[in-house]
C-alpha cells in the first residue's frame, strides 16, 4: 500500500467516525435507551457508506462507463486514483451525515407524553 491508499483509509475511517460522533452528540438529548440507537446507528453508519462507495467505484470503474464518456483512466496512476478519490468520497459522507440526521430526528418525534386538553 502507498501514501494515497492510506489516506483513503484514513477517509473512509472519517465517514464511519465523523457521523457517529455527531449522532452521539444529538442522541445526549433523549432519555430513552441509548445503546440500542447506537449500536443500530453504528452498524447502518459501517454499512451504508460501504455500498456507496462500492456502488460508485463500481459505476466508474464499469467499462459501459469508459465507453460511454470516451475515458481511458486506469487505477495504475495517482490522478486517476484522485479523481475517483475526490468523487467517492464527499458522497458517502454527506450520506451518511444525512442519513444519521434522518434517524435523530424519527427518534426525537415520538413523543411519550400524552396532552391533556380542558380545565384542571
Amino acid at each position: 500500500m502507498d501514501l494515497l491508499g492510506g489516506i483513503f483509509i484514513f477517509l473512509f475511517l472519517v465517514i464511519i467516525i465523523y457521523p457517529n460522533f455527531i449522532f452521539y452528540k444529538g442522541l445526549k438529548n433523549i432519555r430513552k435507551n441509548h445503546f440500542k440507537h447506537k449500536l443500530f446507528y453504528f452498524i447502518i453508519s459501517i454499512i451504508f457508506p460501504c455500498s456507496i462507495v462500492f456502488t460508485i467505484a463500481m459505476i466508474i470503474a464499469s467499462q459501459f462507463f469508459d465507453e460511454m464518456f470516451d475515458i481511458k483512466i486506469g487505477m495504475n496512476n495517482y490522478i486517476s486514483r484522485l479523481i475517483y478519490g475526490c468523487i467517492i468520497f464527499p458522497s458517502g459522507i454527506f450520506a451518511n451525515v444525512y442519513i444519521g440526521k434522518l434517524y435523530l430526528k424519527r427518534i426525537t418525534n415520538k413523543k411519550n407524553e400524552i396532552e391533556l386538553i380542558g380545565k384542571e
